[in-house]
C-alpha cells in the first residue's frame, strides 16, 4: 500500500526544538512586510520568501495545489531508461522500504514538500539514504545518474559533501547533517513509459523533482544551495553551486552602467527567494529588470549561459530541448537584481524572468559558517511538476 502523506513521526514540532542554525538568520533586511500568495492561499511574510522565518527561507508551510499533467514540456525525455532504472531501484527494496518510498502520483502535498532546510527541521517524504544498503544506494545512484546529466549528478554529490562538512563542525543540531542522514528519495506513481510518475530526491539545500509523462519531463521546481560556498575535503576544493553562481553573476557583470541601472528591481528588497519552497501558487511577481531584447549578442549569450547552468542538470536530450524553448523566448525575458550585485556580498539577489523560465539566486546569511551561503531556485512557469499553472 502506498503512502498517502508524510509520516507524523517525522513532523516539524519536535524537530524545531533542535534549533538547527544552518539556513537561518536572526535579522531580516527587508524594508517592510509584503503579502504573497502561497499554495493557493495568501500569507503575510517579510519580502524575499514565501515563509515567515526570515532569511534562509523560514519555516515554510506546504499547502497542496491542484496539479495536472498538461505541462508545456518540449519533450526529449529518456523516459524508458529512467523507468528501467527506477524499477530496478524499487525492486531492490524490501516490502517495508517500498511502503515508505512509494506514494500515489496524486499526493500533491508530498510532491510539493521540499525545502532548503535540513530534514530534521522540515520532514521529507520517502526514505533516507542512511536506511538503504550499499547495493540499494548504488541502484539509486544509477537512477539519478540516468535522469540527470553528469553535471547534475556531481552536484548532488557535492551538496551532500557540504552537509558532511557541516556535520564535521559539531555543535547543536550538527548530527542532523550529513550526506546519508539528510537526503531522501520518494517515487510517485508506478514508473511507466506512458503514464505520469515522479522521482523526488533531496534534502538540505537540494530538491530534484523529476516528473515524467511519456516523452515529456519536468525538472522543476529545482533548488540548489550550499553552505559553505567553498570548502576542502580530502585535499580537493569543492564548490557545489559554482556553475550557477558564475552564470548568474556573470550575466549581471556583463551589463554596462546604464543597463545595470535599468535592471534594478525596485519593488522591494530581498533576504531570500520569492518563489522558493512552499510557493507553488503559480503566481509570480510583475516582471522587472532590463529586457534581454535590448542587450547585445555577448550579453544575451551570458544570460543564456546562466540559464544553461540550471537546465543542463537534466539528461542532455531533454535539456537541449528546454534550452531551445527558453532561447526562443529570450527577447521576452528580463534579468534583474536587488540589494547588491557582488558574488561575495550579503543579500546580492539576481533574477531571470521569462514567459516560462524563472530563476532566482541570492547570497543569504549563514550562522553555521562565516560569510554568506547560496540559495537558488529554478522554475518553469508552464511546466513545474509537469503541470500547467497550478490552481
Amino acid at each position: 500500500m502506498k503512502n498517502s502523506g508524510i509520516r507524523a513521526a517525522a513532523g516539524l514540532v519536535g524537530a524545531v526544538a533542535l534549533l538547527v542554525t544552518a539556513c537561518s538568520s536572526s535579522e531580516s533586511t527587508s524594508d517592510s512586510p509584503t503579502t504573497s500568495s502561497v499554495g493557493g492561499s495568501t500569507t503575510s511574510s517579510t519580502a524575499g520568501g514565501p515563509s515567515s522565518g526570515g532569511p534562509g527561507g523560514g519555516m515554510q508551510e506546504v499547502t497542496a495545489v491542484n496539479l495536472n499533467t498538461d505541462g508545456a514540456s518540449p519533450g526529449g525525455a529518456n523516459t524508458a531508461e529512467v523507468v528501467t532504472a527506477a524499477t530496478a531501484f524499487l525492486t531492490s527494496l524490501d516490502d517495508s522500504q517500498r511502503e515508505v518510498v512509494e506514494y500515489d502520483f496524486s499526493d500533491n502535498k508530498s510532491r510539493q514538500t521540499w525545502s532548503n532546510f535540513p530534514a530534521t527541521t522540515v520532514a521529507r517524504p520517502g526514505i533516507a539514504l542512511a536506511d538503504l544498503s550499499d547495493d540499494q544506494r548504488a541502484a539509486l545512484t544509477t537512477l539519478l545518474g540516468t535522469a540527470l546529466s553528469e553535471q547534475g549528478t556531481n552536484q548532488n554529490t557535492d551538496i551532500g559533501k557540504a552537509d558532511d562538512y557541516l556535520n564535521s563542525l559539531g555543535g547543536q543540531g550538527a548530527d542532523g547533517f550529513g550526506a546519508l542522514n539528510d537526503y531522501f528519495v520518494a517515487v510517485y506513481g508506478e514508473p511507466s513509459p506512458t503514464q505520469p510518475f515522479m522521482v523526488q530526491f533531496g534534502g538540505h539545500h537540494l530538491a530534484r523533482t523529476l516528473t515524467y509523462n511519456g516523452d515529456n519531463v519536468s525538472q522543476t521546481p529545482q533548488f540548489v544551495g550550499s553552505e559553505p560556498v567553498t570548502f576542502e575535503t580530502d585535499g580537493v576544493t569543492v564548490e557545489p553551486v559554482k556553475a550557477e553562481s558564475d552564470g548568474m553573476f556573470g550575466a549581471i557583470a556583463a551589463l554596462n552602467d546604464g543597463q545595470l541601472s535599468s535592471a534594478e528591481i525596485t519593488s522591494g528588497t530581498f533576504d531570500d527567494l520569492v518563489a522558493g519552497p512552499g510557493a507553488d501558487s503559480g503566481i509570480f511577481p510583475a516582471a522587472e529588470g532590463v529586457e534581454v531584447s535590448t542587450l547585445d549578442t555577448t550579453q544575451k549569450d551570458a544570460v543564456l549561459a546562466a540559464i544553461k547552468a540550471y537546465v543542463n542538470d537534466l539528461d542532455s536530450a531533454a535539456a537541449d530541448k528546454a534550452m531551445a524553448k527558453y532561447e526562443s523566448e529570450l527577447d521576452q525575458t528580463r534579468i534583474g537584481w536587488s540589494n547588491n550585485t557582488g558574488p561575495t556580498e550579503e543579500n546580492s539577489y539576481i533574477r531571470i524572468d521569462g514567459p516560462s523560465v524563472w530563476i532566482e539566486f541570492i547570497n543569504t546569511r549563514s550562522q553555521s559558517t562565516p560569510d554568506i551561503h547560496f540559495h537558488s531556485v529554478y522554475r518553469d512557469k508552464t511546466n513545474d511538476y509537469g503541470s500547467t499553472t497550478p490552481s
